[in-house]
């Protein structure tokens, strides 16, 4: 089953990690992007841009898709919190004590709920305009229609490094426009 959670053949050099919903990661390795490499530097890494510095709530009842999207976030030089539930996800949140600058959710959670229940969860409990989406295989109508009313956003599985920078980018950079419109002005 080319759904099913694991690594998946790839030529040599080259990881595909899919998950069990169809969320896929790909790495190609060489010996100057992973590891060391012969002039001793460590790890390469992207360049973070806006991205460095940002805390992330991930939520994701697959344990391979909260491990994906920890690395490929971090790489980006992004703190993350991963969690299998908004209840697990609040826990993590109040021992940090920091909002989140961006909450991910997968559409649907285990126990029924579902991803939009949990970024409200989260949104109402720390009391500010969190920026959120969430990522879906679902493609029947009705729930794609109730996922667009609900969150600014939506990425269809599987989802692609790029797609997920992109998107990270543009709604950080939205929320950041309308919270300093709406900041007082010095004079």
């Amino acid at each position: 089953d080319r759904r099913s959670a694991g690594a998946a053949a790839e030529p040599p050099g080259r990881t595909r990690l899919t998950s069990r919903q169809g969320l896929s990661f790909r790495r190609r390795c060489t010996p100057r992007s992973c590891g060391r490499n012969e002039g001793g530097r460590g790890i390469r890494r992207s360049t973070p841009g806006q991205l460095a510095g940002k805390l992330f709530v991930v939520i994701d009842d697959d344990t391979l898709v909260l491990d994906g999207m920890r690395g490929i976030l971090q790489s980006w030089g992004c703190q993350v919190r991963t969690a299998v539930s908004s209840t697990a996800a609040l826990a993590g949140l109040v021992q940090d004590g920091d909002p989140p600058d961006l909450i991910i959710s997968d559409s649907r959670l285990a126990d029924g709920e579902s991803g939009i229940e949990a970024i409200g969860r989260l949104q109402r409990a720390v009391g500010i305009p969190v920026p959120a989406f969430v990522i879906s295989g679902d493609t029947a109508p009705e729930r794609l229609r109730e996922v667009s009313a609900a969150v600014s956003h939506l990425l269809h599985k599987p989802v692609s490094p790029m797609a997920l920078r992109t998107t990270l980018n543009r709604l950080l950079k939205v929320h950041d426009m309308r919270a300093s419109s709406r900041a007082p002005q010095q004079e």
